[in-house]
């Protein structure tokens, strides 16, 4: 009986403690994340839900790295230029749903084949990049630079352009409101 007790009562204190704490879950891999701040490589890692903003990430390998509802605002994801080489920023195949990277600078990045359905990409600056065969359906390119972007084959389906400028270097304000 004193043992159903203790246990009952363990459970309560753990039960109240879960329930009022305002603790967020974490969904990505907290070790991932050091690693990727360190290294900036973390291919096919799990950085969703994390925030990453207003840093500098030039350089970084995120090929096949799952970043949904990843914060990028503000981030320098450029390539960096090294004394003898320059590393490129690859996103290639990365799952980039519903993340914010307003503000990024992803000039001249590999983004091919990744999927940013509903990302928020305002100010995003794609100089140069390869964004080929990428679905980026229902993304948010206002104020966006695509220019010398390729993006043959990318699903832009109901993408939002809005004072966008576009791979030609004109403009685009057909989802201005």
């Amino acid at each position: 009986m004193i043992k159903l007790r203790k246990i009952f009562n363990i459970t309560c204190i753990l039960f109240l403690f879960i329930f009022f704490t305002d603790q967020k879950v974490i969904a990505f891999n907290q070790g991932q994340l050091e690693k990727y701040k360190l290294s900036r490589n973390c291919e096919y890692c799990d950085l969703s839900d994390s925030k990453l903003e207003n840093l500098n990430l030039q350089g970084s390998n995120l090929q096949n790295a799952k970043l949904e509802n990843v914060s990028l605002v503000g981030s320098d994801l450029s390539p960096k230029k090294m004394e003898k080489m320059t590393l490129y920023t690859n996103l290639e195949s990365c799952n980039l749903r519903n993340a914010d990277l307003s503000g990024a600078d992803l000039t001249l990045s590999k983004l091919s084949n990744s999927y940013f359905k509903g990302a928020v990409l305002k100010n995003v600056v794609f100089y140069g990049s390869d964004m080929s065969s990428g679905n980026f359906s229902g993304a948010d390119f206002t104020d966006a630079d695509l220019t010398d972007a390729k993006i043959n084959d990318a699903n832009l389906s109901g993408a939002i352009f809005c004072r966008t400028t576009m791979p030609s270097g004109e403009k685009n304000n057909s989802g201005c409101n």
